[in-house]
């Protein structure tokens, strides 16, 4: 019984069981590219592959073979996901190539981050106009489909106890709190965040992925309530009116060890 709650609890564990939830949202996106545009999002996901596998050769001292690690597969495809859109090569290559060299292999192999977080995050900021992040996002139509879509991977990883459900149910109430207080008449319904954009594969993903959530109770639920109504912040407040998801989860997977801290030092003084 030990052995298989080390085995459960080990991090190649988890990263194989996110890749697999990750499928149905993946198929979904490839989906609705279309014919045209199709092969290139799948073309990223082997790219995304690829620079993983030679940052690792790389680090690894030049052996030119290694065996693939799940964390490889699940970065592929949340990078291939989270894309609103098919962008280009070259800078795919370099945002890849950042994101799984600062988040993972200059600590050794071991991320403290989500490498496709930072990648994205990373694309986000440095190329604002090339296609990383969704933008006009409370004019653009909701896609209900995604979301759906998310299901049956969060029901999957809820299952296995991959999943931090005190952040998913955070994040709606959060958004949708911010919503009704910083929206105006113009603003969409408070419900109509959830299938804009990224938000789901977002949250269900990213913040609720053990990489950035906290481990207290009360810190999951604070944690999610402040990316969720960040990314609403971020919508409604933005003149761009940017998707938001990837800076919410960046900073709240930031401020996760603080909110930690926060917690334990409340329950040790009570």
């Amino acid at each position: 019984m030990r052995r298989r709650r080390d085995k459960l609890n080990h991090p190649d564990s988890f990263q194989r069981d996110l890749a697999f939830a990750l499928i149905p949202p993946l198929l979904l996106r490839v989906s609705e590219d279309g014919v045209e545009s199709a092969p290139a999002r799948l073309g990223l996901l082997v790219l995304a592959f690829v620079v993983s596998q030679i940052w690792r050769a790389v680090f690894a001292g030049g052996r030119l073979w290694l065996r693939p690690e799940a964390a490889q597969f699940s970065f592929a495809l949340l990078f291939a996901v989270m894309l609103p859109a098919p962008v280009g090569w070259g800078g795919a290559l370099l945002v890849t190539s950042f994101g799984w060299v600062f988040a993972r292999e200059i600590f050794g192999g071991k991320a403290l981050l989500s490498p496709a977080l930072v990648a994205l995050a990373f694309a986000i900021f440095s190329f604002p106009q090339a296609g990383y992040e969704a933008r006009a996002i409370l004019s653009a139509p909701a896609d209900p489909w995604l979301a759906l879509a998310c299901l049956p991977g969060a029901a999957w990883l809820l299952w296995r106890r991959r999943l931090a459900w005190q952040i998913v149910a955070g994040a709606l109430i959060g958004a949708a709190a911010a919503s009704l207080l910083a929206g105006g008449v113009t603003a969409p319904a408070w419900w109509a965040h959830f299938v804009v954009g990224g938000f789901a594969p977002g949250i269900l993903f990213l913040a609720a992925a053990p990489e950035s959530a906290p481990d207290s109770q009360t810190a999951r639920w604070l944690h999610g309530a402040g990316v969720g109504a960040l990314i609403v912040v971020i919508r409604l407040l933005d003149p761009a009116q940017p998707d938001g998801v990837m800076l919410a989860a960046l900073l709240g997977a930031l401020f996760a060890p603080l909110l930690e801290r926060a917690a334990t030092w409340r329950t040790q003084r009570d």
